[in-house]
């Protein structure tokens, strides 16, 4: 009896290596695609301005997470995801308090060839591929501030879409500041403001 209890503590033990990832291969993110997600941290606020009318919108990040998750029985089905949430001072719940909104909500698997940076802001959706193209120069007018090779992303709203004209549709993406300008579908420039 004590030789089986032996033997089964064994075998849960292999079989918790296995199944726990210690023997299979991770899939983890290039170093390309966390510069993206590594662009903010918790806690940091993103002012924008308004050129006409010098309103002020505030998003504030809220978590931020990158994790691996699999199947404990199968293995083979392992994913690298990140998650990035934020709030907005225009993302209220009917108590007016504010509720978050996730940025990137993104997993890669195994078997992901092609090169994708998904996220959303205001509600409008931005993707980036491997062959996206930059920008030469992007020059903010509140700031002053001059971007180099900066990602001009636009979205492509779908005709049945619960949108609303105050959503971005042109988006302007720096690799070590993200966000520095939009423009809604009303044609509003915002720019970020701080940068401290």
């Amino acid at each position: 009896m004590k030789n089986h209890i032996i033997q089964f503590i064994i075998l849960a033990t292999i079989f918790s290596f296995t199944s726990c990832g210690l023997f299979v291969k991770k899939i983890n993110f290039t170093k390309e695609e966390l510069d993206f997600f590594n662009v903010y941290n918790t806690n940091d606020v993103l002012v924008f301005q308004n050129l006409t009318t010098k309103e002020r919108d505030t998003s504030v990040i809220y978590s931020k997470r990158i994790y691996h998750e699999y199947d404990w029985l199968r293995h083979d089905n392992k994913v690298h995801c990140v998650n990035i949430d934020y709030k907005n001072s225009k993302y209220k719940y009917p108590g007016y308090q504010e509720k978050s909104e996730s940025m990137f909500g993104y997993c890669i698997g195994e078997n992901d060839t092609k090169y994708c940076i998904s996220f959303t802001y205001l509600k409008s959706n931005f993707k980036i591929f491997n062959d996206t193209e930059t920008k030469s120069t992007e020059t903010l007018t509140v700031s002053k501030k001059n971007f180099n090779n900066v990602y001009e992303l636009v979205y492509k709203r779908p005709k049945f879409n619960g949108g609303t004209d105050d959503d971005p549709e042109i988006l302007c993406w720096d690799k070590k500041y993200g966000i520095i300008k939009y423009i809604t579908f009303k044609g509003e420039i915002w720019e970020r403001v701080n940068w401290d």
